[in-house]
């Protein structure tokens, strides 16, 4: 099998969780897996093409359609998101928006990560076979923890311009001064790669005044990622749109309280087991004072969320769903024969 994922950087295939796991079950899965980032890595001679994003598709496509062999793939696609941030389908070039239709129909089978995702693209576009498997978590290791949680708010996302502004990074901050006038003492920590707009989150603390309040902490390894999570007393995680929302599923695996909004897949995700509100300052620090304010509410909603992601998010859900759809292309015999299947 060759699993395709244009990455600059293969470290980044272990580095992140989505792509690290589903690596490791396919290898469970008996496949011998080749790895491939670019044109060059993918062989022709594979069973299976395991492709992760539609935009970069068309490389692995033509492989495996030189192949004759069938090719599967996942990813988010972001078809809709909130007008007020740009980089969904609808916002890309002519040309984007082309391939990933082709990418759609070509494909053997399309992997929808949510079921809003599921249902709104198959809707509104022509998918060949598409299917709903979850992101899900490593349950084992995103997990609770008997120490006791910490006085302060946990964040993750990228800080390139996209990223922050559809994680509401400016909002957060905006944020920050109202909720430390009531609770001067909690520390804001957001984590991620401190991309292009990193200067700009900076510059907007030192105007709001709270640098001796706020740690942009960088990339971290996964252990440490995990202890936060485990530690924090509110994981708070707005967003304009998510495909899946996988870092508020792995906060709430680990007992974390989460704020988040009802943007995109957030909902079915976090369901009743965290806070969800529209991203604006004032309500993101009303969600975040009442989470400090009510320790039974932030205890309840911590064990409900561990119990949500292990009941619906557990990896052992990813690996049943692909392979349904693994083992429904490998035995259809015009997959076989390598032609289109109907």
């Amino acid at each position: 099998m060759c699993f395709f994922a244009r990455v600059e950087d293969l470290e980044v295939l272990r580095r992140v969780d989505f792509y690290r796991q589903d690596i490791e079950l396919l290898h469970e899965l008996g496949f011998d897996v080749v790895i491939a980032t670019r044109w060059s890595d993918i062989p022709l001679d594979a069973d299976l093409y395991f492709i992760w994003w539609w935009t970069w598709a068309f490389q692995a496509l033509l492989k495996a359609r030189l192949a004759r062999r069938p090719a599967i793939i996942t990813g988010v696609f972001d078809y809709r998101w909130d007008s007020s941030v740009r980089g969904d389908y609808f916002s890309r070039p002519w040309w984007q928006r082309l391939a990933l239709r082709i990418a759609l129909r070509l494909a053997d089978a399309n992997v929808f990560c949510s079921q809003l995702e599921f249902r709104s693209v198959s809707a509104g576009l022509r998918v060949n076979h598409p299917a709903y498997v979850p992101l899900t978590v490593d349950t084992v290791r995103y997990a609770q923890s008997t120490e006791p949680r910490q006085d302060f708010v946990l964040t993750v996302a990228l800080m390139d311009e996209l990223n922050a502004n559809r994680k509401c990074l400016p909002e957060i901050l905006e944020a920050i001064p109202l909720v430390l006038d009531r609770y001067p003492h909690v520390r804001f920590l957001i984590v991620g790669k401190q991309g292009t707009y990193f200067p700009q989150l900076l510059r907007r603390v030192e105007e709001l005044g709270i640098s001796d309040r706020v740690e942009f902490l960088g990339l971290i390894d996964e252990a440490v990622k995990i202890q936060l999570m485990q530690r924090a007393k509110v994981y708070l995680q707005p967003s304009r749109y998510e495909g899946f929302g996988l870092a508020q599923a792995e906060a709430m695996s680990c007992g974390a309280a989460v704020v988040s909004s009802p943007a995109g897949a957030v909902p079915e995700v976090v369901g009743d087991a965290g806070i969800l509100v529209e991203p604006t300052p004032e309500n993101l620090a009303a969600a975040v004072l009442r989470l400090f304010d009510d320790e039974r509410l932030r205890n309840r909603l911590g064990e409900d969320a561990a119990m949500r992601v292990r009941a619906l998010y557990s990896r052992s859900r990813r690996r049943e769903g692909l392979t349904q759809v693994i083992d429904g292309l490998l035995h259809a015999p015009a997959v076989m024969a390598g032609q289109r299947p109907h």
